[in-house]
């Protein structure tokens, strides 16, 4: 085989911002579910068998923008699956392979279009989440209930501040772009939180627990104080500090 013929058999990079929006959607959700040690290398494979070295978007804004209309659209879109379809396409989206949550937090995707996402969130859980005929396990169905844990990793081990040697993320010394960013976060997951929903409000309280926005404290003790138990108190607390594993 001549050398050039050999470099075109070399994987190339995925670029999921050149697919249509149906591709994208189907690109995560309309496969077989693997086990979960199959799963890491699994989306940097197409539907049609083809293995790609990275991830690498041509433009990081358009797939942003894909992951907003499939956030925002998440109730009529992901009813076509199965919910481990779905698990499993959140895990795509989120793990550590294709860590789309890295183009949420800074340049080249404008401000207004990352913040946009964040927002979008809030109808994976209020159109979808809440309306399945059977609360996802998290021990199973764990997609949901690590969303907030994986963006927020994403957001405190950033170019952001952090108090070095711990998880704990300090608010009072981000930028006031992370700041706008903290603060959004904070307020979709209160909206979720307020969703009548025990799936959602797991979900919703364990981002909580690792936001560390000044507003928890008293957001999470409304809740305990106002909701009949659903849950551990020594875990709500845990949500209320920041301390949550």
């Amino acid at each position: 085989m001549s050398e050039s013929n050999h470099l075109n058999d070399e994987p190339r990079d995925l670029d999921l911002s050149s697919l249509t929006f149906d591709e994208f959607a189907a690109f995560f959700f309309a496969r077989q579910v693997v086990p979960d040690d199959e799963q890491y290398a699994y989306f940097l494979t197409d539907l049609h068998g083809e293995t790609y070295f990275e991830s690498v978007p041509s433009s990081p804004e358009f797939l942003v923008n894909h992951l907003t209309k499939l956030f925002t659209q998440f109730g009529q879109i992901a009813s076509k699956y199965t919910l481990a379809q779905v698990d499993q396409g959140v895990w795509g989206i989120w793990g550590e392979n294709l860590r789309l949550y890295e183009f949420l937090f800074g340049p080249p995707v404008p401000l207004t279009s990352r913040l946009d996402c964040l927002r979008s969130m809030y109808h994976v859980y209020s159109d979808y989440v809440s309306k399945l005929e059977r609360e996802p396990d998290p021990e199973i169905e764990s997609g949901f209930y690590m969303w907030w844990d994986l963006i927020l990793h994403g957001f405190w081990n950033s170019s952001r501040p952090r108090i070095v040697g711990t998880w704990r993320g300090d608010a009072s010394k981000v930028d006031a772009e992370s700041r706008v960013l903290l603060d959004v976060l904070f307020e979709t997951l209160t909206r979720i939180l307020a969703i009548p929903s025990w799936a959602s409000q797991q979900s919703a309280l364990h981002g909580l627990g690792h936001l560390h926005h000044p507003q928890v404290h008293d957001a999470v003790q409304q809740f305990i104080d106002t909701n009949p138990p659903g849950f551990s108190l020594k875990w709500l607390e845990q949500c209320r500090d920041c301390n949550v594993m």
